[in-house]
């Protein structure tokens, strides 16, 4: 798969971006900050408050070898991460903003073919009203889609911008402590985006061919953790569910993620991260034993399955932080 050089350029000018406005804080607030979970504004102070900040992630690897009998290709791996956050709170009410953003990428030396290993933009606003000690009720929304198009096997093509794109709006309570939180939404609409026309004629993340757009209506729920095992070690973890009332309601759309950090320095960072999501409105492709050959079914068409999708990566990071006005 080839990449276009001016997506390239715009992806990592957002890095850039991130990485020449601030400045270094401790390494526990890195570590947590990181994560994609920006710290809530301090509710308890009577008179309006901004805190605008963010950190990036720069990860590279690479791979060499000549006349090596095991076999194997030269290539090197870079993957950007940028985390941006604005919160505003006054008497009892705040507002939180995260906008996470992650891209990585493979240069094949021998094939001369970049291949995207990582993609994602994600954005979440809570707008919330603090109703007593650690209970709080609000409005959520989160956006979801990869920037780029995504390949199997660098020829075909399983997704784009917008398709798919996910927008979830919430309206619901969380219950709030200082290393986990709480919400649940019984009214929650979550709207499928579809708008690479080459996907248009036919069903797939939910969306019916010919259209563009499904709107399902559910229940949420979302489970956060996170945990500094020690100064230098950070835990956080996610977990979202989803029941559409509207298709097949029993059938529980999951997505969890959990991020290990390592902080070895104030700049350099170990990072394990997994990520595993089991939506029933993706499909795959089923194929014969040979791995090759379509499996028809009665109706001539092509048949489909859902899988568990899962995702790992470890590496190391140069890290930068920063935060506005900055903590005392």
């Amino acid at each position: 798969m080839k990449l276009k050089n001016v997506k390239l350029l715009f992806i990592f000018s957002l890095f850039l971006v991130f990485t020449t406005n601030g400045y270094s804080q401790e390494v526990r607030e890195l570590a947590t900050t990181t994560s994609g979970l920006g710290d809530k504004a301090d509710t308890s102070i009577k008179e309006k408050t901004w805190i605008f900040g963010g950190a990036s992630l720069i990860t590279f690897g690479q791979d060499y070898m000549k006349n090596w009998n095991a076999g194997g290709v030269p290539a090197i791996n870079l993957k950007g991460m940028g985390n941006l956050y604005l919160n505003y709170a006054k008497d009892r009410i705040f507002w939180e903003n995260v906008l996470d953003i992650t891209y990585g990428i493979q240069r094949n030396f021998e094939t001369k073919i970049n291949t995207k290993t990582d993609d994602k933009l994600e954005f979440n606003t809570n707008l919330g009203y603090i109703l007593g000690r650690n209970w709080n009720c609000g409005a959520l929304m989160k956006f979801q889609t990869q920037m780029t198009q995504g390949y199997k096997n660098d020829t075909i093509l399983t997704s784009n911008f917008m398709t798919p794109g996910y927008l979830i709006t919430s309206i619901g309570v969380e219950y709030k402590r200082k290393m986990w939180s709480f919400f649940i939404s019984p009214i929650t609409g979550k709207t499928t985006f579809k708008l690479d026309n080459r996907f248009l004629p036919i069903n797939s993340f939910s969306v019916d061919s010919g259209k563009i757009v499904y709107a399902g209506l559910g229940a949420f729920m979302k489970l956060a953790y996170k945990y500094d095992i020690h100064e230098r070690i950070h835990l956080d973890t996610k977990l979202e569910l989803f029941s559409d009332y509207l298709n097949q309601p029993e059938k529980i759309d999951v997505n969890f993620e959990m991020r290990w950090n390592f902080m070895i320095t104030e700049w350099l960072m170990a990072t394990l991260y997994t990520a595993m999501i089991y939506d029933y409105d993706i499909r795959f492709p089923v194929y014969e034993a040979d791995g090759v050959t379509p499996k028809m079914g009665h109706d001539g068409k092509q048949l489909t399955t859902d899988h568990l999708q899962f995702k790992e990566n470890f590496g190391l990071s140069f890290t930068y932080k920063f935060k506005v006005p900055e903590k005392k």
